[in-house]
């Protein structure tokens, strides 16, 4: 494995794009952490949920934490075998959450009434600041980051983990009510788009170092 990373990062190719990535990712994320904290501030708009309404509360935030970042954990160490697999998982990633960024600062919701707030040790240290995020609604992240890694896989047995895992992760978020569904529907949506505009770069990409050799 590391004579791999070796090999990839002996392409300058490889090497500019994997710093690039890096960067603009890093860039992205810290831009994600002040638009959090800012739509806290802000006043939403409640949607009615009919799937909501029939599901009574329930605290599975254990469930929810243990289930995301377990598969997540899988998913980086299947991507990180292959230094480009890998590149274009930051890169799917970084794409994901600019979509969310997007959609988050056009899409002002205030959380549904009856949420029970979601425990994310992660989350809470990192992206929230310490702070109690109950606006990080459209779409879901923990969902369409299980998505992604659902589609980028191309084991099969990985794709059914992943699968299981976004989908269990999904329900839990709505029982929970700390997502309309409408957030959790949206998220595979999200999730493919970032998939697909990476895959395409990355056939771009392999065209014009090919023809360069």
């Amino acid at each position: 494995m590391l004579y791999n990373w070796r090999t990839a990062f002996s392409d300058k190719h490889f090497r500019n794009r994997f710093i690039f990535s890096v960067i603009a990712v890093s860039i992205i994320l810290t831009g994600f952490a002040s638009l959090l904290a800012y739509i806290e501030t802000r006043q939403g708009h409640t949607f009615y949920d009919p799937i909501l309404n029939f599901i009574k509360p329930r605290d599975v935030s254990d469930f929810i934490f243990f289930a995301t970042y377990l598969t997540a954990l899988v998913g980086l160490i299947y991507a990180f075998v292959s230094p480009y697999r890998f590149l274009h998982l930051i890169q799917m990633y970084g794409t994901l959450t600019l979509l969310r960024v997007v959609t988050l600062f056009f899409v002002p919701l205030d959380p549904p009434m009856a949420i029970i707030p979601l425990r994310d040790t992660f989350l809470t240290h990192t992206f929230y600041a310490g702070n109690e995020n109950l606006k990080d609604l459209f779409f879901s992240g923990h969902a369409a980051t299980l998505f992604l890694f659902y589609f980028f896989a191309s084991s099969r047995p990985l794709k059914i983990l992943f699968l299981v895992s976004a989908i269990a992760v999904s329900i839990g978020v709505v029982v929970q009510h700390v997502h309309y569904s409408y957030d959790v529907i949206a998220a595979p949506i999200f999730a493919y788009i970032a998939y697909r505009v990476i895959t395409k770069f990355s056939k771009h990409y392999y065209s014009e170092v090919t023809e360069e050799l």
